[in-house]
């Protein structure tokens, strides 16, 4: 067991316990589910491997960190401005050094409950933020980032955050679902970004995949897209292996 976990891991950071399963049954053996998880917290525990989240193990050590300074700023305004107000940000500058092409300008976005978007989109606008209350359609269509651009989205119940900054698992869901409602990278870019990101730091696959299979419609795309483009195409997991499983896609459709 040991021995198999050591070689999946040598060539690619992270592993699930499907694929080890399954890298069980193919060599003739089986494990009873216990025994599995048993030896998987002796791994564990031993700094062999870590956590990443639900059904999923890294031999990154290092958490990603994934940088809050680009939303200092917005985040004390809107604390001092709603003091009890539920909101979350992210911003494209956080990751712009993981991508191909460096952008020029950024776009950051505020998270908060339906009735209280209006409010917080009026404020973002007098303070001098380009500000955009939910776009869609058409205002979507026409979408363009400026100096400052800010987006006012509502807050999904499940999106992964804390003390106000979507965590680097619910960013990547989030940027895969903006990037093509406003058109703000291509797939390919979105994908290297991706990559770099979870190559560089252990980054929480199992809430990655469980947040994204919350989106419902684009959870379908996102999640057979990571399985298409992406994991089928790295090093972080061989075709036979698919990295998210199918029952996350099926379930997404419902």
């Amino acid at each position: 067991m040991r021995e198999l976990l050591n070689k999946r891991l040598a060539s690619r950071p992270y592993v699930s316990v499907v694929a080890v399963r399954n890298d069980l049954a193919e060599a003739g053996g089986k494990l009873l589910p216990a025994t599995l998880n048993s030896y998987l917290v002796e791994f564990t525990r031993a700094g062999l491997i870590h956590d990443a989240g639900r059904g999923w193990y890294s031999s990154l050590a290092v958490p990603f960190t994934l940088n809050r300074e680009p939303l200092s700023s917005l985040v004390q305004q809107l604390n001092r401005a709603f003091p009890l107000l539920d909101f979350s940000c992210w911003s494209t500058e956080q990751i712009a050094s993981s991508g191909h092409h460096l952008l020029a300008k950024f776009v950051s976005f505020v998270h908060t409950d339906r009735d209280s978007m209006q409010s917080v989109f009026e404020f973002l606008r007098d303070k001098g933020f380009d500000a955009h209350l939910n776009p869609r359609g058409a205002a979507a269509a026409h979408f363009v980032v400026r100096q400052r651009t800010v987006v006012v989205r509502p807050k999904v119940t499940t999106q992964p955050a804390e003390d106000h900054f979507v965590t680097i698992e619910g960013l990547l869901v989030d940027l895969f679902v903006e990037r093509r409602d406003l058109r703000l990278i291509d797939s390919g870019e979105y994908f290297q970004i991706l990559g770099n990101v979870i190559r560089a730091g252990r980054v929480l696959v199992g809430r990655l995949v469980e947040y994204a299979g919350k989106r419902k419609t684009a959870a379908v795309d996102l999640l057979e897209s990571i399985n298409r483009e992406f994991f089928k195409n790295s090093p972080l997991i061989d075709s036979q292996h698919p990295a998210v499983p199918h029952e996350s896609i099926k379930a997404s459709r419902k």
